[in-house]
């Protein structure tokens, strides 16, 4: 986990505790000025561990027995909101002599721009290595003579407020009191140490903000304060076999053993195999998530499998047709949710593998083979070679693939996307638009234009409700259930526009053509020079799967995706080969886990905030349901539209809406790419940079030489899927290695280390 929060105090107090604010007062009448000096200092502390620090329990026990919380606060001033909390503090413990104006001088320095004299916040690192502060939540403390004991009041506040520096968006406060002269074990700095800790978990912190009064904070805090206990003690009995996990993963954990990676695989993932189903059905904001996302795993999947079924059928004549292509995502996606070690990745056919169908079909022409027989070959090679590669773990070479080979990749799959959609409007106007009518009998410039208006509709209508989350309408919670139904929105529309509003324009329909749900034939001539070919295809093909496959594994496994249970390398390319197996069998197109996909499934689970830093917002995901439900359901989903929907009433889906949605994949793709933000920072005033880690720590010119690299690699891999010849496509997989020895190899001899760690960490 490279996720690591740290707890920093900043103190004004006196004696051994490091000083913050030291003064001179009126060194001069002038206003203009300096009248006094601050002095500041932060002091970085470890994480509370429960289970070795027991006094922790104890003052979380202590607090339980009679919490003081303060809900709902509206104040927005520092002194007006902790004068409040003592207030509450004084309601709920009559006993206490305590009186607001006299302890508030040891809280906040009125006659000061540093309002706050003692507080603590979390520090945590990014995956890149950079320390910032956790400004949703702050911890007060305060020694003081008043108090005989330690006390501790929560408060959550109606709207953020802005605390001053590194504190700019305060929804929770902890404000803890401590005798004056009180055991070291027992003082305001540990006290605040064991809340803060707490406070630093970003599922409490959710789950806390989402509570409508005192009674239901506190029976949270106590149900979330258990689970961090938990998971602490488990995390702790599990440390050493994660660490031998994470070193056999990386190559060096012991002597090699065949099988020795599956059995890794499994021995992380079956304890929470049970959990898998069970996350996010607890609340009604997870049942919510999980119902969008199985409607937009549906959409997402449905859709580009009619155009590739498209694709199939026009390279195989009618061989592989629509029903085929939607019974292998259905059967394939069925098994994988349910065998499958890292379930949030999403397995379907790709473009690529549409080449290697189209080679076979080729081959087979030219040689008079059986094409159904070459293809089943072909697929029982590949399957061989994705079980050797498991068997042998062959998978620990993913180290190798680090964000910016990732990337490349990623931005790759969004341009084919948008290639395919680009070529299929050219088409259709190269086809429809003529300017003499007496060319041709085919010519319908409204067929043409129609399908431009419906492919554009598709992209715009979908982008501007996933963007209504950032506007300032509804709450947070509403304006993103909305937005996660921005794709079955934007087709359903669009599908009407053309099947209903404009009817009277004939628009392209897909044909279906075989009823058959599964149909096995027997095989033709089998002979050597088919037996060789079909390695030779069959191989290649395997390795196009095994790249594919553990490069979305590795983009949904990085730490920004938060992701707490661990990958599942080795048994998912065992458990891809076993379901190519199966597929080829039956003359059905292969599968394997994909982009963008399946960073989009786990962004669709996921709970995310927005960060301000120095004016710049980011996004950040804070936690994600792992859950196999939304997999298991739309592929359910899937099968039922085999066999009830074909045709009807899904032919009358407009073609160019589904090449609109990949349109809309392809741009929504792009957001989280670091490349693509740097590559927009070529034509950006410099001015105007975001203020993000590489533009901090890197030169300008040693970053735009990186992503000159990037882009370099990118338009190399378009330019051998873009060809125009079917064999040299064949080697798509082969330059997917040499982009790795590449990044290991060649890039370290043009930008340093030190620069690399921060673009490409």
């Amino acid at each position: 986990f490279t996720y690591n929060p740290h707890v920093y105090v900043e103190s004004v107090e006196d004696g051994k505790e490091r000083q913050r604010y030291e003064s001179i007062k009126n060194c001069s009448p002038d206003p203009s000025e300096c009248h006094s000096l601050a002095y500041t200092s932060r002091q970085l502390l470890p994480m509370k561990h429960y289970r070795d620090e027991t006094r922790a329990t104890k003052d979380i026990q202590k607090f339980l027995s009679h919490p003081v919380i303060l809900f709902g606060v509206e104040s927005f001033t520092v002194h007006d909101i902790v004068a409040e909390m003592i207030t509450k503090l004084i309601e709920e413990k009559p006993r206490l002599q305590l009186k607001p104006e006299t302890l508030l001088p040891s809280l906040v320095e009125e006659n000061s721009d540093f309002k706050l004299l003692q507080v603590m916040q979390g520090m945590k690192s990014n995956e890149k290595g950079d320390s910032e502060t956790e400004a949703s939540f702050i911890t007060i403390l305060c020694s003081s003579s008043e108090v005989t004991e330690n006390h501790v009041v929560m408060c959550q506040v109606e709207n953020s407020i802005n605390m001053g520096p590194g504190a700019e968006e305060i929804l929770l406060i902890a404000l803890v009191l401590s005798p004056l002269k009180e055991k070291k074990i027992k003082n305001a700095l540990e006290v605040a140490r064991t809340y803060t800790t707490l406070l630093t978990d970003s599922q409490l912190r959710r789950q806390l903000r989402s509570t409508n009064n005192s009674t239901e904070f506190a029976h949270v805090f106590e149900k979330e304060v258990h689970r961090i206990y938990t998971e602490q003690q488990e995390l702790a009995a599990a440390r050493d076999e994660e660490i031998f996990a994470e070193q056999q993963l990386a190559g060096d954990g012991g002597r090699w053993l065949p099988c020795k990676g599956i059995w890794m695989d499994l021995r992380r993932r079956i304890p929470h195999y049970l959990s898998d189903y069970t996350d996010g059905l607890k609340s009604c904001a997870g049942v919510q998530k999980i119902i969008s996302t199985i409607v937009f795993l549906f959409f997402s999947l449905i859709m580009p499998c009619i155009a590739f079924g498209v694709l199939f059928s026009s390279i195989t004549k009618g061989v592989i047709d629509v029903r085929k292509v939607i019974i292998s995502q259905a059967m394939a996606g069925l098994l994988f949710s349910v065998f499958g070690g890292q379930h949030m990745l999403v397995i379907r056919t790709t473009v690529p593998l549409t080449i290697f169908t189209k080679v076979m079909f080729s081959i087979s022409k030219d040689n008079e083979y059986d094409f159904h027989t070459f293809y089943v070959l072909s697929g029982l090679w590949t399957s061989a070679f994705l079980a050797v590669c498991a068997i042998t773990g062959l998978s620990s070479l993913i180290r190798y693939c680090t964000r910016s080979t990732e990337e490349i990749f990623a931005l790759f799959v969004s341009v084919a996307f948008a290639v395919d959609a680009i070529k299929f409007i050219y088409k259709e106007f190269d086809h429809y638009f003529c300017f003499d009518t007496a060319e041709g009998t085919d010519c319908d410039a409204a067929k043409c234009l129609l399908s431009l208006i419906l492919l554009l509709g598709t992209l715009l209508i979908g982008c501007e409700i996933y963007n209504f989350r950032y506007s300032p309408y509804l709450t947070a919670a509403k304006r993103s259930l909305v937005a996660d139904y921005a794709l079955p929105v934007a087709v359903l529309l669009m599908a009407v526009a053309g099947s209903w509003l404009f009817k009277s324009i004939e628009m392209e329909k897909f044909k279906d053509e075989n009823p058959a749900i599964l149909e096995w034939k027997s095989w033709g001539k089998v002979t050597w020079g088919m037996v060789g070919a079909t390695a030779g295809v069959g191989i290649l093909q395997g390795l196009l799967i095994f790249m594919d496959q553990n490069i979305a594994a590795s983009v949904i496994n990085s730490p920004s995706c938060r992701l707490k249970k661990g990958p599942s390398y080795h048994w998912d390319i065992f458990v891809v080969s076993l379901i190519n197996t199966l597929l080829s069998l039956f003359c059905l197109p292969l599968v394997h886990g994909a982009l963008p996909h399946s960073p989009l499934h786990v962004r669709a689970l996921a709970d995310i905030e927005e960060k301000n830093e120095q004016g710049y917002v980011k996004e950040e995901i804070v936690y994600v349901r792992e859950t196999r439900v939304t997999s298991l359901m739309s592929h359910v989903l899937i099968w039922i539209t085999a066999l009830v929907l074909l045709p009807s009433p899904l032919e009358y889906i407009p073609i160019p809406v589904l090449y609109g949605l990949f349109m809309y994949l392809a741009v929504v793709a792009l957001e989280s790419l670091e490349m693509w933000e740097r590559m927009l920072l070529v034509f950006t005033e410099q001015n105007s940079y975001p203020p993000t880690h590489y533009i901090r720590k890197v030169p300008q010119k040693s970053v735009h030489y990186f992503t000159l690299m990037q882009v370099i690699q990118l338009g190399i891999l378009c330019a051998i899927s873009f060809s125009g010849s079917p064999y040299l496509k064949m080697f798509f997989p082969a330059f997917l290695v040499v982009m790795l020895v590449v990044r290991v190899k060649l890039v370290p001899r043009i930008i340093p280390e030190q620069y690399l760690s921060a673009l490409d960490g």
